[in-house]
């Protein structure tokens, strides 16, 4: 039987995953992807919110409405040359008595990759279910909740508004090349339709998962050898004990559900 017993109900463990999401902090994560014929590099940092907290007997906890409020830094480089065709204005060579021919240099055009940046802020919910992990490391007990399975994402209204602020920022970019501004600025616009919001979330969907794919919350961490009672002088020496075992469980008691950690000690 287990010396020691704390229980916590699902008003208490909502309490807990609260102050243990928000002690994870902002993240920042980089790398690259791709919206249609756009290749994009990206920064991002998203920041956790936890939703309401439902306790599911043996060892899960099920989180509704977890958020993930996220700021994301694009910077879009398109191709020129996958709308407009290479071309190159043909050589012309004239006879000249005595020196033969002499030709024009053959000139091509290749057209350039412009860079667009493009900043955006959103959100996503999802009801993530975590399941009760406990380890043994380093000397410490660790109790935490890790991610089970990557949830389905609810993406906020604005996330739609992506394809129409990269817009926005590609405009001005292309108006300003010579001669051909105008029709860049349609063509883009018209792929930009094209993509629609499933463009979108298959861009944002890998940019945003891993901060939920491998979430684990701390819950509870405390050294094995564990100080019960300070030294008082040098006759009444400090009392320690040592957590031999730590386990969690979700126990339904009565008509509740309640998170229970349970320590077996030794002196």
């Amino acid at each position: 039987m287990a010396e020691i017993t704390a229980a916590l109900d699902e008003k208490g463990a909502d309490k807990l995953l609260d102050t243990a999401i928000a002690a994870i902090g902002p993240q920042t994560k980089s790398g690259s992807g791709n919206l249609g014929p756009f290749a994009a590099n990206y920064s991002i940092t998203g920041t956790l919110t936890s939703g309401d907290v439902d306790l599911i007997p043996p060892d899960t906890i099920r989180i509704v409405d977890l958020r993930l409020n996220w700021s994301l830094n694009l910077s879009f480089e398109f191709d020129l040359s996958s709308i407009l065709p290479d071309f190159c204005i043909p050589q012309v060579c004239v006879p000249v008595p005595c020196v033969g021919d002499v030709c024009t240099p053959r000139i091509c055009i290749d057209w350039p990759t412009i860079t667009i940046p493009v900043s955006f802020s959103d959100f996503l919910k999802a009801t993530a279910d975590l399941q009760l992990d406990i380890n043994l490391a380093g000397g410490k007990w660790k109790v935490e909740a890790v991610m089970l399975a990557l949830p389905n994402l609810q993406f906020g209204a604005t996330s739609a508004l992506l394809l129409v602020a990269i817009g926005v920022a590609a405009t001005p970019i292309l108006l300003a090349v010579p001669f051909i501004g105008p029709f860049l600025a349609i063509a883009v616009d018209a792929i930009l339709a094209a993509i629609a919001i499933a463009g979108v979330t298959g861009l944002l969907g890998p940019i945003l998962t891993p901060f939920l794919s491998g979430l684990r919350v701390s819950i509870y961490e405390q050294p094995q050898l564990f100080e019960v009672l300070p030294a008082m002088s040098l006759v009444d020496p400090k009392v320690d004990i040592v957590l031999d075992l730590i386990a969690a469980e979700i126990q339904h008691n009565g008509q509740e559900d309640e998170l229970v950690l349970t320590a077996d000690i030794s002196p």
